[in-house]
């Protein structure tokens, strides 16, 4: 993923090596959707879904549409629990939507629940979630401490600063964002804090949010165009 006769991509990751310039090539990837990714990833597989509510206000809107993730995810998973902090919204999901296996805790600060604890598990996915963290490196440290020895992977998804619709938007002279995050990521950045963090990196995949047919072209054959990153990991 670098150019020849650099030092390895894991020794820039790891800081024994630095450049001012790094070329980081992304190569090519099949187009798929952050949804069709997500579920060709898990499923059949046991899955703790950290942030999984959304908005309240969308659910019913978005399982309509078949773009609520969390419900997506229970339908092909072996398993799958979900962690958010909104109580309101897990109460909801719990008991207007007769979803079962919900748990509304600030995952840095309780402990967690005796159904999770009880299992080991295939995978934690922390989907778009980590730009609203204030310290993104000491939340997946923190988070690598509580999951070591209980989970074998780590999912993060974040939206991807080099999406096509940001060049768009800035040429207009505009910065179009959703107003409670912190920061955009680059495939590159994603990784480095994911290292930094102790984790150890198995797969990168660019991937869009929902098929756009206005840049259908450019995203099908420039994957680092993609709205979103997916990046695997294990601890």
């Amino acid at each position: 993923m670098v150019e020849k006769n650099q030092p390895s991509l894991l020794d820039f990751l790891e800081g024994k090596a630095f450049s001012v310039g790094l070329h980081l090539q992304i190569p090519d990837q099949p187009y798929m959707t952050r949804f069709e990714l997500l579920e060709k990833l898990l499923g059949n597989k046991t899955v703790i879904h950290i942030g999984f509510a959304d908005h309240k206000d969308l659910i019913l809107k978005k399982i309509e549409n078949n773009t609520w993730l969390h419900k997506r995810l229970i339908e092909i998973s072996q398993k799958c629990v979900g962690i958010d902090i909104d109580c309101e919204t897990v109460e909801f999901v719990r008991k207007k939507l007769s979803i079962p296996n919900v748990f509304c805790l600030d995952i840095m600060e309780a402990d967690l629940p005796i159904e999770i604890l009880s299992a080991h598990w295939d995978c934690v996915l922390l989907g778009e979630i980590i730009e609203h963290v204030n310290n993104p490196v000491q939340f997946l440290t923190n988070l690598r401490k509580k999951f070591l020895g209980l989970v074998d992977s780590v999912i993060i998804t974040t939206p991807n600063a080099l999406r096509i619709s940001n060049f768009e938007f800035a040429l207009k002279g505009s910065e179009v964002i959703n107003s409670d995050h912190r920061y955009w990521f680059t495939p590159y950045t994603l990784m480095k804090i994911a290292t930094t963090a102790g984790y150890k990196i198995q797969n990168l995949y660019m991937v869009q949010s929902y098929h756009d047919q206005n840049h259908w072209y450019l995203v099908s054959k420039i994957a680092i165009l993609r709205d979103d990153i997916v990046l695997v990991c294990n601890f």
